[in-house]
């Protein structure tokens, strides 16, 4: 199969243009939000795992996607406004998002969230990679010094040789190529549909594959566990509109050390939720990760989004 033409970025005007005007930080800034409510959706996700199946879970939440997203577009957009130009490359991405987060749900169940966050810091390398070679974005020494400082803080917090190679480390460094894959399908489709198409139909093609693993694993939710799926729902399916948003906006390679702040607001999760304190060199590591993005941000901002 050939690789998919790319769309480039958009500086179409949009909901947001009159209040931020600029493209850059406009993009930056849906990405930031987007986020922290992923960070928000693992919550959701790591308390029904400790008590369901986690492919039931996985099951669960795609469904309760649909029916907030379609709920949404049937009230603004009507029936006509979901239809897709390319329904194909949505089932291509669905290749790569349902197998890549299949194991993710099967590792939340293993690992702390700043766990998870920082192997998960590994995907901006596959995706700037997959970006220069399938998108052909021009990437330069300041993004790729910005996903290498990031890294950087990401092996001070995890320290290699400390953190026991356990099941869900595994599944974590098998799913993160696989979600890298995702991200890029999704860029070149945010160049044809609007986010809202695209968040519906990645739900709708998520649901379709782990169907049978949901009637698999079937369990009667409690009204707790039903709240949870909503908030998983409501969290994944606006953090998926504004990231895609974001892909409209920027190459996907200048968005990559966003990425990287999942760790504070894992790092905080943990000890709100759950009661997890985190050692110094989380905190360094996490210094030094926030340091690469509000660089690369600000030198976007700079250039007004030239690839540099």
């Amino acid at each position: 199969m050939s690789a998919p033409v790319p769309a480039p970025a958009l500086d179409a005007p949009d909901a947001l243009s009159r209040l931020i005007p600029s493209r850059v930080v406009r993009g930056f800034a849906m990405a930031i939000l987007a986020g922290l409510l992923f960070t928000f959706l693992n919550v959701s996700v790591k308390e029904l795992v400790s008590e369901m199946p986690p492919l039931f879970v996985a099951w669960g939440r795609w469904v309760s996607g649909i029916v907030l997203i379609g709920a949404y577009m049937a009230w603004t957009t009507g029936f006509a406004g979901m239809r897709t130009q390319d329904m194909r490359l949505h089932w291509f991405r669905g290749l790569f998002h349902t197998t890549g987060y299949g194991l993710w749900y099967e590792a939340v169940a293993w690992l702390p969230l700043a766990t998870m966050a920082a192997l998960g810091f590994t995907g901006p390398i596959f995706v700037t990679l997959g970006a220069v070679v399938f998108l052909h974005e021009t990437v330069r020494w300041r993004r790729w010094a910005g996903v290498a400082m990031g890294f950087v803080g990401m092996l001070v917090i995890v320290r290699p040789g400390v953190v026991p190679m356990n099941p869900g480390i595994w599944m974590m460094l098998a799913a993160v190529p696989l979600m890298a894959g995702s991200n890029l399908v999704a860029k070149v489709v945010s160049g044809r549909d609007k986010p809202a198409v695209v968040v519906l139909w990645q739900s709708v093609v998520g649901a379709i594959c782990f169907t049978p693993l949901g009637i698999w694993y079937w369990q009667t939710p409690t009204l707790l566990q039903l709240a949870l799926f909503l908030s998983a729902g409501f969290f994944g399916t606006v953090g998926y509109f504004l990231i895609t948003w974001a892909y409209r906006l920027l190459d996907i390679s200048a968005l990559q050390s966003i990425t990287f702040l999942a760790i504070v607001w894992a790092a905080l999760m943990d000890m709100a939720v759950w009661g997890k304190t985190s050692d110094l060199w989380t905190f360094v590591g996490a210094a030094i990760i926030v340091a690469s993005t509000s660089y690369i941000a600000h030198r976007e901002a700079q250039l007004g989004g030239k690839k540099t």
